[in-house]
């Protein structure tokens, strides 16, 4: 496992002056452009990995911006523009075959985008690449990639000797706009074809099948063997739990499966075995069965300018030349071997983040963190503790970048009381199973009264079933929310019936960003148009300190403050209320007006390919692209059938803290009102997820029914949280 230090660093001054400070202490500088790769359904990014190549490049490319705009290519009348000459002008140029005054006339200028703000200006346009030529490539996987509390730690499976030939080959595969422009263009994000990127890895693969030493598998088939595991749990599957593919295909994925099988030490031909042991693939699970070979792209890719520096005056600086000697020889030896980083990458034109990095700390992370963080503020530089890594925090600033408006139907009701919330909890299992488990019961024997306590000692099934959720963590979360809005003075969204809310996820300190627009309440059924973002740290702490600084900064790159600044005209910025929301979240298995197709197809057989029966069905994300892929391309039985999502059961417990309204006047013969602040609670329960045809009344029946059941006062939804906090102000 590697473990380091990350932390994020506000502003270019602060990397400035901390360059400046340790600057007698300078090792070398590094430049590069990392390119990273993901399935279509993002299955990698999901699971927290990371499958990167590095590219060393020229450390002039930072300052290598196209300056002369070039005529777009939109229009149809020109007859002497050839794209595939233009690219390999582009691909000498980025490996440095072509004079540095020609290299700026073959990369296409940016043209201004409302994706990505004006990029006409010198400032705001985007470094562009020069490849080192015939430099060797760096590549690796990292999983189980987690960034907290500025401690960054991944398992890790490195190949720091690619050959040149296979970086030119992967390099060629990775659009000119993201090259030139930082993001993807329209005609290459919604272009469905496959990518060769795992062919490459696999003839490379095939090249080096054995480590140096000749003990082992080579770092590359053990990525490509990580890599199959995963795509192999996204796979279609036939109802007889075989992994299926369409039988006209398997001439055209022929060569493709020769590649990928590279002999017999290979991780093709062992996952292959181990299926058939498992008895995945059935008893034909042989030779004949074609196997489809993982699609691989390029999702992502920046350039990152890194100073790298000696670790010594951190110690000298923060501790003191007396204080520094004090350190055990071990200790000094152990420091003197660490190295300080400086990135500065950039992201999108006009978007550069900067980090400070201590690599390979081992178990002295925390020391080293204490450290480095008292010499920045010794110097006086901002910073806060790293929490995503560049990836994590280029695809948050890519997302949002684009537009991402959608009408959101959903459900709320009220519970009136803090028994019938208390009621609701210990009978959630209730709403989760289908009713064909549960019917064999009466309805009161299944209840849990709220006042009598449960002795797990007394049963296997009352003693799961007050917390039995928490051992599902991958079908159900419970999370602490924080809360803060921010309104114009004029209260200009409040009078538009929208909101706008930056929520903190407490314990794993995510941040997401949500515009609510126009929300009209009607029967418990809430629409609106909804906006939403998840930001790195560092955006939503400017957002938290400075909100109209936020605002105009973030204006022409965000398109969620696209929407404020021109839809609702807000200048100004500030924030009007926070409070707290406990919420446990749970997927909704036996509603009957939207049943899952997961449930019925894959969970009911199939999935025992992937988990054991006791562990919860994976219903993720990544697994629903991967599914509706799969509809698309026409693969198994199951495709015929449009997958559906459980709907999502959120309740909600929000505290609100209210400050002492000390106007009311004091009522005679009653306990005198507290001076401090005031706390209320209110409970709620939403449903989400809901997708055509079904409707959100139907939701609203189905869920009533059960409350009903269960002997739980409800009411229905006709606020949102926000107005309910001023409307307890008021009173």
């Amino acid at each position: 496992m590697q473990i380091e230090v990350k932390l994020s660093l506000e502003n270019a001054e602060g990397y400035r002056r901390t360059v400046n400070t340790l600057a007698n202490h300078h090792l070398k500088d590094e430049c590069y452009y990392d390119i990273f790769f993901d399935f279509p359904y993002t299955a990698l990014l999901e699971r927290s990995s990371v499958l990167r190549l590095r590219v060393p490049c020229d450390p002039a490319s930072a300052h290598h911006r196209p300056f002369t705009p070039v005529a777009s290519s939109k229009s149809g009348g020109e007859s002497n523009y050839d794209p595939e000459a233009e690219y390999e002008a582009l691909m000498r140029a980025c490996r440095g075959e072509a004079p540095a005054q020609s290299s700026s006339e073959c990369v296409r200028a940016m043209v201004a985008t409302s994706d990505v703000g004006s990029a006409g200006e010198c400032g705001h346009s985007l470094p562009v690449p020069i490849f080192t030529p015939g430099a060797l490539g760096k590549l690796i996987l990292k999983q189980k990639n987690t960034v907290e509390q500025g401690h960054q730690m991944s398992f890790v499976v490195e190949d720091p000797q690619v050959p040149p030939a296979v970086v030119e080959a992967l390099v060629r595969l990775v659009p000119e706009s993201l090259l030139t422009t930082g993001v993807f263009s329209a005609s290459t994000a919604t272009d469905g074809g496959s990518s060769d990127v795992f062919a490459v890895l696999s003839a490379y693969a095939q090249q080096r099948p054995c480590s140096e030493d000749g003990m082992g598998e080579s770092a590359i088939v053990r990525i490509l063997s990580q890599l199959c595991a995963v795509a192999g749990a996204y796979a279609p599957a036939d109802s007889a739990g075989v992994f299926a593919t369409d039988a006209d295909d398997s001439d055209a994925h022929f060569t493709q499966v020769r590649f990928a099988a590279m002999g017999t030490r290979t991780a093709y031909t062992q996952q292959r075995a181990c299926g058939i042991e498992n008895g995945k693939r059935g008893v034909d699970g042989g030779a004949g069965s074609p196997e489809l070979m993982p699609q691989l792209r390029a999702v992502a890719g920046f350039m990152t300018l890194r100073k790298v520096f000696a670790y010594a005056p951190v110690i000298t600086l923060q501790l003191g030349p007396v204080k520094a000697v004090e350190l055990t020889e071990s200790e000094k030896e152990f420091r003197e071997g660490l190295r300080v980083r400086l990135d500065a990458s950039y992201f999108l034109p006009g978007l550069t983040i900067y980090e400070l990095e201590v690599p390979k700390c081992g178990v002295t992370v925390d020391d080293v963190a204490t450290e480095v963080g008292c010499f920045l503020r010794q110097i006086e530089v901002p910073f806060h503790m790293g929490s995503e890594s560049k990836f994590t925090r280029y695809m948050q600033y890519v997302a949002a970048t684009r537009e991402a408006e959608q009408d959101s139907n959903d459900v709320k009701l009220r519970l009136t009381n803090v028994s019938g919330y208390e009621e609701v909890r210990r009978n959630l299992q209730q709403l989760l199973l289908p009713a064909s488990a549960t019917n064999s019961q009466s309805s009161q024997d299944r209840r849990h009264v709220s006042n009598t306590e449960v002795n797990p000692v007394d049963g296997e099934e009352a003693g799961g079933d007050d917390m039995w959720w928490h051992t599902n963590p991958k079908g159900h979360l419970q999370e602490t929310n924080e809360d803060f809005f921010f309104d114009s003075p004029e209260q200009t969204l409040r009078q538009g019936k929208s909101f706008l809310r930056l929520r903190k996820r407490v314990h794993s300190n995510k941040y997401l960003l949500v515009l609510k627009a126009h929300q009209v309440f009607s029967g418990g059924q809430q629409n609106s148009l909804s906006s939403k973002v998840g930001v790195p740290e560092a955006v939503a702490h400017a957002l938290i300190d400075n909100p109209t600084h936020f605002l105009h900064e973030y204006a022409e790159h965000f398109a969620l403050v696209k929407i404020l600044w021109r839809e609702f005209g807000v200048r100004e910025l500030c924030r009007t209320a926070s409070f707290t929301t406990e919420r446990l979240t749970v997927p909704w298995w036996a509603s009957q007006v939207q049943p899952s197709t997961f449930q019925r197809s894959w969970a009911g057989g199939a999935s025992s390919t992937l988990v054991q029966q006791s562990q919860p069905i994976y219903t993720s994300t990544s697994y629903y692209l991967s599914k509706q892929q799969q509809q698309r391309q026409g693969f198994g039985a199951a495709s015929k059938l449009l997958p559906v999502p459980p709907l999502l059961i959120h309740l909600d417990r929000t505290l609100y803290k209210l400050p002492a309204n000390a106007q009311v006047p004091r009522i005679p013969f009653s306990q005198c009102r507290s001076w401090g602040e005031r706390q209320c609670e209110t409970y709620e329960m939403e449903v989400t997820n809901i997708v055509a045809p079904t409707e959100p009344k139907d939701v609203v029946a189905e869920l009533t029914t059960v409350l009903n059941g269960l002997g739980v006062e409800w009411t229905v939804g006709v606020r949102s949280k926000l107005e309910q906090y001023f409307c307890l102000m008021e009173m």
